[in-house]
């Protein structure tokens, strides 16, 4: 090949000596051939980078849960019972209230401040803001944020309510102060279940805590669609009558999950009234905490799968029930209640 061939196809070549051209030329085109190659491939190595880390999912190492508070007829206030806070506490999580009667656009912006959301037991039907969080709960799954909501006793109730537009989709049940051992349902495919092998435990030893007169039969769950098309049946227990209730559910494909029963009662409540004597029948044995705190780890657990936050350190202090007033009003229901004034 002629240099001034060369010359014109590879103008860059041109101070190269004549002498040996030919050896230096291949020389040096392969060098800028394996150069280019490796400039070409670099923006693919970066957005590939790139693209691993927008597919790592987003998280929080100090998950923040809302805790949807009741109000109190006799003191004409609002309070949330402290077991549930040390219940989330146990797990390494933390608790803001989520107020009764708090407008939507405070939810909105508690919604977008805390990792989960916890629905408690107790006595009303869902608030107007029970009903909100519950909507717009499911919304953040759908857009894609793994949010996760848990219901006890009442709150399973209010899953239930909620998401079938009906109050009174609920059934009387004989299941007030009773230990109960669980019937679990395919529990190698359920999320919540096959966490942990303490869970097993449930199914030999009464320890699950119940308090509940409305609950749902397994075989009215079963014939309602707006159930079973969004919620499976993780297990079932027995009243004392012997009809078959629904012990706890999740979501098919949201982080939701609810229980009839109380895990928050074994390590934090004791049922003693002030002279000794027995008020409720809580089981304190090995195996009921051990499964108590399972729960609240797999709860927390979800809570992690987001990186929601208070816009600033400050607001998130201010908004923990660290700050909240506790009182032991409520004994020997609860051994200690957080208190809110609503005045």
């Amino acid at each position: 090949m002629a240099a001034s061939s060369l010359e014109q196809r590879a103008p860059m070549l041109r101070t190269a000596p004549q002498h040996g051209s030919r050896l230096v030329t291949i020389l040096v085109v392969a060098t800028m051939v394996v150069s280019l190659g490796l400039v070409l491939s670099r923006p693919s190595h970066e957005m590939e980078a790139v693209q691993a880390l927008r597919a790592v999912p987003k998280q929080t190492r100090n998950p923040i849960i809302g805790v949807h508070s009741h109000q109190d007829s006799e003191f004409g206030d609002e309070f949330i019972a402290a077991s549930y806070i040390k219940w989330i506490e146990s797990a390494g999580g933390r608790a803001v209230r989520i107020p009764w009667n708090a407008p939507e656009d405070e939810l909105t912006r508690l919604l977008s401040s805390v990792n989960g959301v916890l629905f408690p037991g107790g006595d009303p039907d869902p608030s107007p803001a029970a009903a909100f969080v519950y909507a717009r709960a499911l919304e953040l799954n759908r857009n894609g944020t793994h949010f996760p909501l848990w219901g006890t006793c009442l709150g399973f109730e209010w899953m239930l309510q909620l998401q079938t537009a009906n109050l009174h989709i609920l059934d009387k049940v004989d299941a007030q102060n009773l230990s109960s051992t669980l019937s679990l349902v395919h529990p190698r495919q359920s999320r919540l279940f096959s966490f942990s092998p303490v869970f097993n435990s449930l199914t030999t030893e009464p320890i699950t805590d119940n308090f509940h007169h409305f609950g749902i039969l397994a075989d009215h769950f079963a014939a309602t669609e707006l159930l079973t098309s969004f919620y499976k049946v993780l297990a079932t227990s027995q009243d004392r009558q012997g009809a078959t209730y629904v012990a706890a559910i999740e979501a098919v494909d949201v982080p939701f999950y609810g229980v009839q029963f109380h895990p928050e009662k074994n390590p934090y409540e004791f049922g003693l009234s002030a002279d000794g004597t027995s008020y409720e029948s809580i089981d304190h044995s090995y195996a009921a905490i051990m499964t108590s705190q399972a729960f609240a780890h797999f709860f927390v657990s979800e809570a992690r799968k987001n990186d929601h936050g208070f816009p600033t350190p400050a607001e998130e202090q201010a908004a923990l029930l660290y700050n909240s007033p506790r009182s032991n009003r409520s004994y020997p229901m609860y051994e200690e209640v957080f208190v809110f004034s609503t005045k």
